[in-house]
């Protein structure tokens, strides 16, 4: 019984240290997003979209939630979301370019948050307003 809470609570202390960044970098999104025209065109919720986002990202990370290996990602993503021009965002491609494998990885990673974006955007359009078929 002893070994069964042990194993609970330090699973939950390592789900508790790795959200953090997790939330950092869905922070940092959802208040971009907010500044968004097209989300307030479609009104779309910039937290409901940002949270769309880092769920499909943690689909392509290794271990799974909680665990200490994504937390660099983590971090590496909320660095890409607050560079603010190319020289920032380039240095920090460099920077966490062991993290994803090589520059052109982290580059890649750092430009998908774009296509997720889009991805969630279209998710959350088709649930708020979906297509009915006219009936044959």
């Amino acid at each position: 019984m002893k070994q069964l809470l042990i194993l609970i609570m330090t699973a939950a202390l390592l789900a508790g240290c790795a959200s953090k960044e997790r939330n950092e970098f869905e922070e940092k999104l959802a208040a971009r997003l907010a500044l968004d025209p097209d989300l307030k065109d479609y009104n779309l919720d910039p937290n409901e979209v940002a949270g769309c986002v880092v769920s499909e990202i943690a689909k392509t990370l290794p271990g799974f939630r909680g665990t200490p290996a994504r937390k660099p990602y983590w971090e590496a993503y909320a660095a890409f979301e607050s560079a603010r021009n190319t020289d920032e965002a380039l240095s920090t491609v460099k920077k966490y370019k062991d993290v994803f494998g090589s520059e052109q990885k982290a580059s890649a990673a750092a430009m998908e948050v774009t296509q997720y974006i889009m991805y969630c955007m279209g998710q959350l359009i088709e649930t708020a307003h979906p297509v009915t078929k006219p009936d044959n």
